[in-house]
């Protein structure tokens, strides 16, 4: 028992000294044990010596394929599946009295001001997040810190830990361009979301945007530097993309069928699509309006149109349902007055089906005129819509041609193996060079 302790208090001492010259407690800990009791240390395979250890830091659920259209949830597996190991730090918990201090600072907002004030945007709400997940990583190794639109978590992160932030906006674009959704957002709320914002870009080594629209605006409101930046598209998301034959099979359809994907009806420009439908009659084509995501109000009916008012891809029923209607559809309609990026471009794409949208937001930057779809101007009517399609559809060759660019443009470029490509490669010229120089730069420790 004696010699229990002693040898207990010898390693503790011993562990205690490695520890203040180390940066790498871990291993030489490890090191030493095998040593003191003569064990061959194990051999790493190369394999394991190249994956990443990575923590994924998000406000909405990453094991939820409807969070943020799934974005959080694909990003994360194809991370997990390209470059190394997720660790999710979801839900990030706070203490129920703050909770409830934020609530009814909430109301009194509403009763004093008639005015909404946002608790995700809030600076209490930031600095306790911060301090959950520093405690969360407390005793653990991360190569990197992949922040997908969690401004509000990292900006009070203390961490030597690179931090990659990667979002579709900035909030200062986002809360100008969104007017309907911050009409009536409380004027603390948008000062504290811009603070928040301008810190968390300070926060992170590299920033990685969906658009050059939205990189100017973070260059140019916030003042980042550019070589901080670099764009990349979003990827589908979905389990799996069709082989090439199934996406021909839609020319063998002799009904038009237009499908519009979207949950906000009036902000996807759902009338506009409605218009298109019944200018398309009147000229005489026999053509189908799919509806997914919404109601549209009872105004808008018609016997050619047809309404599947919501589909959870955590259900294998509802998701083949989603790939059916990807199958036999022709166009995707997306006549939206407002948008960052069109994640269902993608999808679309990767089934051969064009994207017939507006030039607005990051869309254009998406959808490339004669490659993927067609964008056209945010005045455009439906018989603009009518136009364009009918002109597309009615020449063969070019509507072949158009299903085939528009699966190479997902192949090449609208898929998550491509993003973490993209990723993998900032990583290993950016921050892996930085983390090397910042060790040699440590002072030697005596």
């Amino acid at each position: 028992t004696w010699w229990y302790f002693i040898m207990k208090k010898e390693i503790s001492f011993e562990l205690h000294n490695i520890f203040k010259h180390s940066l790498d407690i871990s291993k030489i800990a490890y090191r030493f044990m095998v040593n003191f009791f003569s064990r061959p240390e194990p051999v790493q395979s190369e394999q394991d010596e190249k994956r990443m250890k990575i923590l994924y830091i998000v406000s909405t659920d990453p094991h939820n394929k409807t969070s943020w259209s799934g974005i959080t949830y694909y990003l994360a597996q194809a991370i997990n599946r390209n470059v190394g190991d997720v660790e999710y730090i979801w839900p990030i918990r706070f203490p129920p009295f703050v909770l409830k201090g934020l609530n009814g600072f909430v109301k009194l907002n509403r009763i004093l001001f008639n005015k909404e004030y946002k608790v995700q945007y809030s600076v209490v709400y930031s600095w306790l997040a911060a301090r959950y997940i520093r405690q969360q990583m407390k005793g653990k190794h991360y190569d990197c810190i992949v922040a997908p639109v969690s401004s509000m978590l990292i900006a009070f992160l203390k961490t030597d830990v690179p931090i990659v932030f990667f979002s579709d906006t900035t909030f200062n674009l986002y809360s100008h361009y969104y007017k309907k959704e911050f009409d009536r957002v409380s004027p603390l709320s948008l000062r504290e979301g811009e603070w928040l914002d301008r810190r968390s870009y300070r926060k992170s080594r590299h920033i990685i945007f969906t658009s050059q629209w939205a990189a100017d605006s973070c260059i140019q409101f916030y003042g980042t530097s550019p070589r901080k930046i670099s764009i990349h598209p979003l990827g589908a998301n979905m389990d799996h993309a069709p082989g090439r034959e199934i996406i021909f099979e839609k020319e063998h359809h002799s009904v038009l069928t237009l499908l519009f994907l979207g949950v906000d009806w009036d902000r996807k420009g759902g009338s506009i699509a409605f218009d298109t439908l019944v200018h398309l009659h009147q000229m005489g084509i026999k053509a189908k309006l799919v509806i997914c995501g919404c109601t549209p109000p009872p105004v808008f009916s018609h016997p050619f149109m047809e309404v599947i008012p919501f589909l959870d891809k955590n259900l294998q029923e509802h998701h083949d349902i989603f790939e059916n209607l990807l199958t036999t559809s022709h166009f995707l309609i997306l006549p939206t007055r407002a948008d960052c990026y069109s994640a269902v471009t993608c999808e679309s794409n990767s089934y051969g089906i064009p994207s017939i949208s507006t030039r607005t937001g990051g869309v254009p930057e998406v959808v490339l005129d004669g490659i993927n779809g067609y964008c056209l101007p945010i005045e455009a009517k439906g018989i603009a819509y009518a136009s364009l399609i009918t002109e597309i559809y009615s020449d063969k060759k070019r509507y072949h041609q158009l299903i085939l660019s528009s699966r190479m443009r997902y192949e090449e470029s609208l898929n998550w193996d491509k993003w973490t490509e993209h990723f993998h490669s900032v990583y290993l010229e950016i921050l892996q060079p930085e983390k090397k120089s910042s060790i040699l730069l440590q002072p030697e420790l005596s």
